[in-house]
């Protein structure tokens, strides 16, 4: 799904956030990358968007060199990924409906279509009675679970979570946690970068600790015991829904 090989990227300020880097991620892997500040946890995202190239080796998703896709082959490359971002980037005259129906409508899907797939993904995320509301008038937690919907709206093999509970309280963040995880289950691959060690160590998923551009530990838990430092859904859209998710996950 996913390759880097000796990835090197240097910025003309001669801040050299990568460093080699050597790493893949196979389908259906849920992978947790965490760093400190400047480890190059955004460089890597920004790698993996084509928003920045390599300044050495090679970055693949998919069938998809990165190095050497054309201006034609960049959109079709972003609509294989789901997105979700920290802030939510939902639009704010658009409805919740809308916000989803969206990301269908610019590919071309039909009414019928997006009409099945945004109200299978509003019952999935549990804001079917949301709707016709408005970005403004949700919670952040709300507002986070719409721009999951969105990223799964064209059923993408890949999600890509940029610290996607950096603005919501720890409840909403083990729920929407679950909710990644439930995804992962159905053969989604989930890529998500975030700071919220101790929400990681909650789960049993690969880590990938990047320090100062460099991958400094690889593995679950026990291979990564320097994690706190001190201070698909390929269904269709009328199947049934799995069982509830928005329970809070009890830890042993």
């Amino acid at each position: 799904m996913i390759e880097f090989r000796d990835v090197t990227k240097e910025y003309p300020n001669g801040t050299k956030a990568l460093r080699g880097v050597n790493l893949t991620i196979s389908p259906r892997e849920f992978v947790f990358v965490v760093g400190s500040s400047g480890a190059g946890k955004s460089t890597f995202l920004k790698l993996l968007l084509h928003e920045e190239i390599p300044t050495g080796g090679t970055v693949r998703v998919g069938r998809f060199e990165l190095n050497n896709l054309t201006r034609k082959q960049i959109p079709h490359y972003r609509r294989q990924l789901g997105m979700v971002f920290q802030d939510f980037r939902l639009i704010a005259n658009m409805n919740v409906y809308d916000n989803i129906a969206f990301a269908m409508r610019v590919v071309g899907r039909r009414e019928r279509a997006i009409r099945e797939r945004v109200a299978y993904l509003l019952q999935l995320v549990g804001l079917s009675h949301k709707a016709h509301s408005k970005p403004s008038e949700l919670s952040g937690g709300e507002q986070q679970r719409v721009a999951i919907a969105r990223a799964l709206a064209n059923n993408p093999d890949l999600i890509i979570a940029d610290e996607p509970t950096g603005n919501i309280d720890p409840r909403m963040s083990r729920e929407l946690l679950d909710l990644f995880v439930q995804l992962n289950e159905q053969g989604t691959t989930i890529v998500m970068v975030t700071h919220a060690h101790e929400l990681v160590r909650q789960y049993n998923k690969r880590i990938i600790i990047l320090d100062n551009g460099i991958v400094t530990a690889d593995g679950g838990l026990r291979q990564a015991p320097t994690l706190v430092p001190p201070q698909p859904l390929h269904r269709h859209p009328t199947a049934p829904l799995p069982a509830p998710i928005y329970t809070q996950r009890r830890v042993g």
